[in-house]
């Protein structure tokens, strides 16, 4: 995978102020770890947006202006705006290359099994990452999920199904489901229909008041 990069340049704008800052394009970060200072940041929004959507979770190479080798870092927490989806802050963990560190890895499933192939049946997934603990330079892009072995209606695979390399350990309990093949719910459909059918061929044997007066005054 080619390596993500993030220019930075250190800031002194802090709090408030850091609204000038947004209405210029430039993003605040910060970037702290293990027995290590915190710095405060700031960076292009555009290239900080595009950085982070290619890294999916992979280690960045944070380039800071004025320091001759980049920071390997994670992008923990990341803030935008709910409107316009515009990043408001961004917290870098400069990880030690030597140190595990736990991240979420996303599944990627693939194959189709034939019962679905044929619309008898649906994949119900139920689970769309999982977080593991591993050293940073053995952090996976994600995890492949063949899903073409399953072949009855209610097959699963679960945590424990899922095939890692024995550097990476997974951290999410191993009895939850991943994915299960389930029915299509077409029979049950059919049966609403046929009740709904049955209804309207029901015969009134019962008169309304009106008419009952209406044959009375009569």
């Amino acid at each position: 995978m080619e390596r993500v990069e993030i220019q930075a340049s250190s800031r002194v704008v802090t709090g408030k102020k850091v609204k000038r800052l947004r209405a210029e394009g430039l993003v605040p970060m910060i970037v702290y770890g293990r027995k290590k200072e915190p710095a405060n940041l700031k960076g292009i929004e555009f290239d900080i947006q595009r950085a982070i959507a290619r890294s999916s979770g992979q280690l960045i190479a944070l380039n800071i202006e004025g320091q001759d080798n980049p920071k390997m870092v994670l992008a923990r927490e990341i803030q935008r705006d709910v409107l316009s989806g515009k990043l408001l802050h961004v917290d870098l963990y400069e990880v030690d290359m030597t140190e595990k560190v736990r991240v979420e890895v996303q599944l990627q499933f693939v194959g189709e099994p034939k019962l679905v192939t044929i619309n008898e049946a649906t994949l119900m997934q139920t689970l769309t990452s999982v977080e593991v603990e591993c050293l940073p330079g053995d952090i996976l892009q994600s995890i492949e999920v063949d899903v073409g072995g399953l072949v009855e209606i209610n097959d699963s695979l679960m945590v424990s199904d899922l095939v890692v390399p024995d550097t990476v350990a997974v951290l999410t309990a191993a009895d939850e489901m991943v994915v299960k093949l389930n029915p299509v719910l077409e029979e049950v459909e059919e049966e609403e229909e046929e009740i709904f059918a049955d209804l309207g061929e029901v015969e009134v044997i019962g008169r309304g008041k009106g008419e009952e007066e209406e044959e009375f005054e009569e």
